[in-house]
């Protein structure tokens, strides 16, 4: 089984002036359940579109122009489909303030934090049952071009292959963590593209935001984060 993952970011990373920043995405197991989503994501699209004067035949549903009713369709469809849905949910005035010190510290701290959506989300097909280890056979994942600077991408690429072929070192606490598979597994490529072209890195645009939105409104709607945290694998830092 070959597994397709979608990453993008919620918020921005500036503890300065936000309290929150969230990377979300989606792992769609095998190429089946890949056409059906896109198939069935690209119905409620053009929906949205017939029914809604604002939207042009091309124009690029991103979630910060959908009004919630128009959101809930798309995340509704994501929640009931094959994939599953994962998140990173980053406290930023709980991080260290070195974190933020340059923009190539905050990129690595980005990177790791995408990493990890992207492992537990890989976890979270195998724990479900949805597919083994072994049932694998190769990953690639998708993101959202604007989501990194060009370090960024080399970085990313190859935090994702240690952390899923090598296995990864900590020389801080002297400390080896074993890879989820084995080196011999194909070498994850890591694409950015454009989400105007691509339909399922705007699915994971509508998983980010609604993450984001439930965190944000815990304490005042609770039922947004119970729903989300019914379907999706969460990873809350620190």
């Amino acid at each position: 089984m070959k597994l397709y993952i979608y990453a993008d970011e919620s918020g921005t990373f500036d503890k300065e002036h936000n309290d929150l920043f969230v990377y979300g995405g989606l792992v769609v197991p095998g190429d089946s359940a890949k056409r059906d989503l896109e198939r069935k994501y690209s119905a409620i699209e053009n929906d949205i579109r017939r029914n809604a004067s604002r939207f042009g035949d091309d124009y690029e549903l991103k979630v910060c122009h959908l009004r919630m009713k128009e959101r809930k369709r798309l995340f509704a469809l994501l929640q009931k489909s094959q994939c599953v849905q994962f998140g990173v949910v980053v406290d930023q005035k709980r991080l260290h303030d070195y974190v933020f010190a340059s923009k190539g510290s905050k990129q690595r701290y980005m990177d790791w934090a995408l990493k990890m959506g992207v492992k537990k989300g890989v976890l979270g097909v195998v724990n479900r049952g949805i597919a083994s280890k072994q049932d694998i056979d190769q990953i690639v994942v998708f993101v959202d071009e604007h989501s990194s600077s060009t370090e960024g991408k080399y970085n990313l690429s190859q935090s994702i292959d240690e952390e899923f072929r090598l296995g990864m070192y900590n020389p801080e606490w002297g400390t080896f963590h074993d890879p989820v598979f084995s080196p011999s597994f194909p070498k994850i490529p890591v694409r950015y593209l454009d989400p105007r072209s691509v339909t399922l890195i705007r699915a994971a645009d509508i998983t980010a935001n609604w993450i984001y939105c439930a965190e944000r409104d815990r304490h005042s709607y609770p039922f947004a984060m119970r729903s989300v945290e019914s379907t999706t694998v969460l990873y809350h830092h620190p």
